[in-house]
């Protein structure tokens, strides 16, 4: 497995986490910041418990607005991609 998340590293990263029923989106990405380095710097920062604005989240092929935002509810059997948004000129 990698150290970095894909978009850093030359092929993409693919782990399978079990979601226990009601677990939130939150409690999923604070479990990833102690288990995938780099994480917190690129994806979510668990002191202020917020989303890098440079990560769009894909939930089951679905760009989300996350109405319900760090307390969505996943399920078995959710697919989240974490995508970089990338600005050029």
């Amino acid at each position: 497995m990698g150290e970095r998340l894909g978009w850093s590293h030359p092929e993409p990263m693919s782990i399978e986490e079990f979601i226990e029923e009601g677990e939130t989106l939150r409690s999923l990405l604070n479990r990833l910041v102690g288990r995938i380095s780099h994480f917190q710097e690129a994806v979510f920062n668990p002191q202020t418990q917020s989303l890098s604005s440079e990560v769009a989240i894909v939930i089951n092929e679905h760009i989300q607005n996350l109405v319900q935002g760090l307390e969505t509810k996943l399920q078995d059997g959710d697919r989240l991609l974490f995508l970089p948004i990338l600005a050029g000129g």
